[in-house]
């Protein structure tokens, strides 16, 4: 038997070698080559991408994205209509639910366009998916990124079920410019959430994926309504629609409008509390380690939308012609301007283009030129569309801003603390200024519950009767000894007048006697009770509302009313989510018993008797509110300056204030510069709407006194009958 020669047999071995490192060897090189570029494990479980952080409404409604450069939220699947999921498939990948990740007749096809001249994409979703969530699996057209694709597809079908691929990819797949996934493409085209998206909408939506510019329905309609068509036309194909489905599609408009819906800091619903929500997360992001603009958290806040857009309107439409009234007065009469030299210089000093140019170390003489000189300006309208386009000066433009009535609301839970609407301001994209919490105003006799709140827990009665007559309160003022000797805001009465009249009329005479008796200091404990926090001087004065508050804690003292005693800190945040819909932290109102259940019920009745009979006796005739349970005050400041109202029912606490950016610029009288005719219509017409408003629940109930509790009742006065309905016309008139 023979042998093979030994160097036979080594050069058979180095050829079988040869021949095994071509085969396995050289692919195992390139599969190495490839891994070391692959996302890690970790990576693949927990990609990373920056997320648009999301607020909600009470209500579940998106009120705005919190994003730096990428406006990209994440949704559920099950708001994610199914029509969505499958105009993508007929489009993307036809045999989704047959692959494992690669496509094989979808590769083949691919490669045979290619050999024909055609280019035609073999990719599935999931290798999409792939390339949408890791960086490192890259975008350049070679072969490298390729494998690296089909690794990674193979992997995320293994580690996720195909409807969450689904899912994933409609989250992060990008639809032009900063707009990333359907939800945030959803509001960008349609002004709506994605789970409201019909048929003719999805398939715009997804027919964009091709190319997002050079489809676009705003830049190239035609272009834009032929690709939505096609992808109507697949979808009957792959059996998804109908004929009949489609032949409607068809036919319908883009349905786009003229403009995207740009989600500006300045429109949308809510935008003075949005801002003064970003400021507020802000801080408490920097507080727990989280990126505002990139972590994706979902921030449920109290506001209900549908709440918010009644506020909304109900500032509209009273500003708007209150306005028309006020210009009228404003050019019968001297300017503010010109009866007050400083006026225009500290408007001036206070405006943003002053300041800008003070820091660009402008002198006094260049920034004079400045505001002398005239340039094209955007200036706000109560006319539509909002704006008109002008010429003028900087110091025109400061005048013309002047003469501006502006407003603030909120409204509270009183029960629970939630701040359920806040409107900032008139116009967030002209008056950036929040007179909720920015601005504090002097509060008039809105403060008198307070007094009256002291008097009752020391032993009064509503049915107590005063002198109506004027008092001299000795006082110092600057260090010199004086007197202060208020006067009713109509007329002197005379006589005696019961509390609960006194009240219900807002006399200025009545309440200087009460803090008198009770001190300045008792009356600043009671209000601290109930949630005044702003620095309130010990003067007999204050009773008549020489202090200065911001319209949130006001309201907010006012909820001691109905809760009968119980104040609860004001909320505005429920919780906040990570973006795996974690809780992070959840919000509770503070709280704490501010008054007995008795005094509470006492000025129950006594503000009830404000809208019965006193100052805000309007509210029941001029808005249909007669079945409605309301107690409230309004609110005068000296020289007509700022107009209040501050009322609750059963349900809700709603402060109001109007007034102008300066307090030199104001009404001439009583006549329209009061809290009943400057602030308490938009209460009206907001209550109205809300609790017309079927979906919110509101039940026209009343607040019961306290068990077993008999509340008094009150005599006739003392003083001739006839005087009370002669002060309310005088009033009135």
């Amino acid at each position: 038997m023979w042998e093979l020669n030994p160097e036979y047999k080594r050069e058979r071995l180095l050829l079988a070698l040869s021949i095994i490192g071509i085969f396995w060897g050289i692919p195992l090189l390139l599969f190495l080559y490839v891994f070391l570029e692959m996302p890690s494990f970790k990576r693949l479980e927990n990609p990373a991408q920056d997320l648009a952080s999301v607020a909600y409404s009470a209500d579940g409604k998106i009120l705005g994205t919190f994003y730096l450069t990428t406006d990209r939220v994440r949704i559920p699947a099950n708001e994610i209509p199914p029509i969505v999921k499958k105009a993508l498939i007929a489009v993307e990948d036809r045999r989704f639910y047959e692959h494992n990740g690669i496509d094989p007749m979808g590769i083949i096809g691919a490669l045979f366009s290619s050999a024909i001249g055609k280019r035609r994409g073999g990719s599935t979703i999931t290798q999409q998916l792939a390339r949408n969530l890791y960086d490192e699996v890259g975008i350049e057209r070679t072969l490298w990124r390729k494998l690296k694709e089909m690794i990674v597809a193979i992997y995320l079908e293994y580690r996720y079920g195909k409807e969450e691929i689904l899912t994933m990819y409609l989250n992060t797949v990008p639809f032009g410019g900063v707009t990333y996934g359907i939800q945030a493409a959803s509001r960008y085209y349609f002004g709506k959430n994605a789970k409201e998206l019909t048929l003719p909408e999805a398939a715009l939506l997804i027919g964009l994926l091709r190319g997002p510019t050079y489809y676009s329905p705003y830049k190239h309609p035609q272009r834009a309504l032929a690709r939505r068509n096609l992808v109507l036309e697949l979808m009957e194909e792959a059996g998804f629609i109908s004929q009949k489905e489609l032949q409607a599609a068809r036919k319908a408009p883009l349905g786009v409008g003229s403009a995207p819906y740009t989600a500006s800091q300045s429109s949308g619903l809510a935008p003075y509390f949005r801002e003064h929500l970003r400021q507020w997360l802000l801080r408490w992001a920097r507080q727990k380690g989280y990126d505002l603009y990139r972590d994706g958290l979902q921030i449920y806040t109290t506001i209900d939308s549908r709440l918010q857009a009644h506020a909304e309107s109900a500032v509209v439409a009273h500003m708007s012609s209150f306005q028309k009234i006020f210009e009228k007065e404003l050019n019968t009469q001297p300017s503010p301007w010109e009866e007050d030299s400083l006026l225009l210089p500290r408007a001036i000093r206070r405006s943003e283009r002053y300041l800008a140019a003070r820091n660009a170390g402008l002198s006094e003489e260049e920034i004079h030129k400045q505001f002398h000189r005239r340039v094209p300006m955007r200036v706000f309208t109560w006319e539509p569309p909002g704006y008109k386009d002008t010429i003028m000066t900087p110091l025109d433009s400061i005048i013309y801003y002047l003469r501006f009535l502006e407003a603030g609301l909120v409204s509270i839970d009183p029960h629970t603390g939630e701040i359920k609407a806040w409107v900032g301001g008139i116009n967030h994209t002209f008056f950036k200024y929040d007179h909720v919490v920015q601005s504090k105003r002097q509060v008039g006799s809105t403060f008198k519950p307070f007094v009256y709140t002291a008097a009752m827990d020391n032993g009064y009665s509503p049915c107590y009767e005063e002198l109506n007559v004027p008092v001299e309160i000795p006082v110092q003022v600057d260090g010199r000894d004086t007197v202060w000797s208020p006067r009713n805001a109509d007329r002197e009465i005379g006589g005696k007048v019961s509390l609960k009249q006194a009240l219900a009329l807002s006399l200025n005479i009545i309440t200087a006697r009460l803090i008198r008796a009770l001190g300045p200091q008792v009356v600043i404990q009671y209000a601290r009770q109930m949630g005044i926090q702003s620095e309130l001087e010990p003067v007999y004065a204050l009773g008549l509302g020489v202090c200065d508050l911001n319209v949130l804690e006001l309201t907010s003292a006012y909820g001691c009313f109905p809760t009968l005693g119980i104040w609860r800190e004001p909320i505005f945040v429920r919780e906040i989510r990570d973006r795996r819909g974690n809780i992070i932290e959840t919000f509770t109102a503070a709280s704490r018993r501010a008054l007995s259940e008795k005094t509470a019920y006492l000025m129950v009745e006594m503000l009830r008797w404000v809208v019965i009979a006193g100052t805000a006796g309007e509210l029941k005739w001029r808005f249909g509110l007669y079945d409605l349970d309301i107690g409230g005050k309004t609110g005068t400041t000296q020289q007509h300056a700022d107009g209040w109202f501050v009322g609750f029912t059963p349900d809700l606490v709603t402060g109001i204030w109007v007034g102008t950016a300066d307090r030199a610029v104001h009404f001439s009288s009583l006549v329209y510069g009061q809290g009943a005719r400057m602030a308490l219509p938009i209460w009206g017409i907001y209550m109205k709407a809300a609790y017309q408003n079927k979906s919110l629940g509101f039940k026209k109930r009343a607040i019961k006194p306290p068990p077993g509790f008999v509340p008094p009742i009150c005599e006739p006065s003392a003083s001739p009958e006839e005087s009370i309905p002669t002060a309310l016309e005088e009033y009135f008139k």
